[in-house]
């Protein structure tokens, strides 16, 4: 049954041995027949970094702690490749409930759903730049009404209403674009780097130089060293930052922490003093347009779900975790650079 599947399987017991695979994945790894009980985890990683003719390292840790159930379940989109040898690849890692030990990797092409959804982020793009042009001779035409008269006290909060107005919808645009540039290119500014994530937290506080004040900076004395896209990690810690600043109180600090996580992994923290949330909807804030029910404090409802799409492009995942008092506890997990030494 399982060969009748086009996705490819893989079966592992908790000792990362590798149990067994259909037809799909035998056809990945260059196996036409499988010995069972022979083949352990890493050299089944070669062999299919060798059949996808892809650099996948980044992804062992992920999928290595979903075996060994230190972390599970693991989910990554694997993209590469250009013009017509686009691919866009979905790593799942599913652990079967105990007592049951063994874990499932699915591999699956996505590449023909990606490229439709690339086409309707082109239309968008084309639609987004069609109303920027309309909303930028709103903008104008308000302020040549102001030059040409002196407005009234009450004319003048209309004409400041209006361009509130005006930048809420550009705003709006520039978070839809950039969600629709993660989400469907699968790509941020292509500057994948091996970095110390101390220097890239440091680097995120460059555009709060207002609000410098009330940030914490809580960094480890060792270097962790992580590869990533920087621009579009940046926007994501921008957004973090921006999202606690904007529900606490003026007079509150908002931490941003870096940490080991488990083994492999970094975890970066951003905690506020702000009201917090409530536990039914920490899921449901990560969702595009989401707000909170009786929210007050105005946006578009995408921050969250742009930071979202950044860390899971990254191969790793972000969640609000819970708080003992007031405030929000936020953990975005990365992936540290693996050591092993079989990694070319």
């Amino acid at each position: 049954m399982l060969d009748a599947l086009p996705d490819a399987i893989a079966m592992f017991d908790s000792s990362g041995m590798l149990q067994g695979c259909n037809r799909a994945m035998r056809n990945l790894l260059g196996m036409p027949e499988l010995v069972n009980h022979t083949n352990d985890f890493l050299d089944f990683f070669q062999r299919l970094e060798n059949g996808l003719q892809a650099d996948l390292a980044y992804l062992l840790p992920g999928i290595s702690q979903a075996i060994y159930r230190a972390h599970h379940p693991f989910y990554c989109m694997h993209r590469d490749g250009e013009g017509e040898r686009r691919r866009a690849l979905e790593f799942h890692s599913y652990a079967a409930p105990a007592p049951a030990t063994a874990t499932l990797l699915m591999i699956r092409d996505v590449s023909a759903q990606m490229q439709k959804e690339r086409d309707r982020a082109d239309c968008f793009a084309v639609a987004a730049h069609e109303i920027r042009s309309p909303l930028a001779a709103i903008s104008g035409y308000i302020e040549l009404l102001q030059l040409e008269s002196t407005p009234s006290a009450w004319a003048g909060k209309i004409y400041m209403k209006l361009r509130e107005k005006v930048r809420g919808v550009d705003v709006l645009l520039d978070d839809l674009t950039r969600l629709n540039r993660i989400e469907y290119e699968g790509v941020g500014s292509r500057e994948w780097r091996t970095s110390d994530l101390r220097a890239v937290l440091r680097l995120s506080l460059r555009s709060f130089n207002e609000q410098r004040h009330r940030i914490c900076l809580d960094l480890p004395s060792h270097n962790m060293w992580a590869r990533v896209d920087v621009v579009p990690l940046l926007v994501a810690l921008r957004n973090a930052l921006e999202n606690a600043l904007k529900y606490s109180a003026a007079d509150t600090v908002v931490t941003l922490r870096l940490r080991p996580g488990q083994t492999g992994w970094a975890c970066i923290d951003v905690l506020d003093q702000g009201p917090g949330i409530d536990p039914l909807y920490k899921d449901k804030v990560f969702d595009k347009f989401y707000r909170l029910p009786g929210q007050q404090v105005q946006g578009s409802g995408l921050g969250l779900s742009i930071l979202r799409s950044i860390v899971q492009h990254h191969g790793g995942r972000v969640y609000f975790k819970d708080h003992p008092g007031a405030g929000a506890h936020l953990v975005m997990e990365l992936v540290l650079l693996p050591s092993a030494s079989y990694i070319p």
